[in-house]
């Protein structure tokens, strides 16, 4: 790659270890301002030294509009939570909920709070309880019961409550990962249907 007058300037002014020391604490936009250089040229710098920038939460500044328009995307038509958001485009959650509120997007963990949907949530529990309690399904320290469909989809997906808390749809895995999964579906909603339908035969 052609080297510019302008990046060859900026290397012989500063050293890789004073521009890891700012990444260490700002944004990119605040680094790449208070250098008095442009993004591209920092990203360029950042990737030819291998410098991290794992604490230097990109800002709305920082977002070009192809991965705005992406990021709007995922969360509209994945289960990624704002946290895996924020990991995947380097933003930070305060940043993210600013995006949020300037393209008007319904933020799902709010929408949880739908009455509609705790109830649904609490009947869908109560039926898991009485399955787990009747087939005797015992679990183990560090280990809960989870929906493989998961009731947040089967809410929206509009599934009877019957068929996410069934003996088919249950299954055991680690605690942590079970507090941190609650939109996530291991199986689709074809695969539970079917699997239900196969084991009622």
């Amino acid at each position: 790659m052609k080297t510019s007058a302008a990046y060859k300037k900026f290397q012989d002014r500063v050293t890789t270890q004073q521009v890891q020391e700012l990444l260490n604490t700002n944004s990119l936009y605040k680094v790449y301002t208070t250098l008095k250089i442009s993004e591209p040229l920092l990203l360029r710098y950042i990737n030819e030294h291998q410098l991290i920038f794992s604490k230097a939460f990109r800002t709305l500044k920082d977002l070009p509009d192809d991965k705005k328009e992406s990021l709007i995307i995922d969360w509209k038509t994945t289960l990624l939570t704002k946290r895996q958001l924020c990991k995947k485009y380097n933003i930070g959650p305060k940043a993210l909920n600013r995006f949020f509120k300037l393209h008007s997007l319904q933020d799902r963990d709010k929408a949880l709070t739908n009455p509609e949907f705790v109830a649904y949530q609490k009947l869908v529990r109560r039926l898991t309880s009485v399955i787990i309690r009747h087939y005797n399904l015992k679990s183990k320290p560090g280990y809960e019961w989870d929906h493989r469909f998961s009731v947040y989809q089967g809410f929206h997906q509009k599934i009877n409550p019957s068929l996410i808390a069934s003996l088919e749809n249950l299954e055991l895995i680690p605690a942590a990962a079970n507090r941190s999964n609650g939109r996530d579906c291991s199986i689709t909603q074809t695969e539970l249907i079917n699997t239900v339908c196969y084991w009622s035969a």
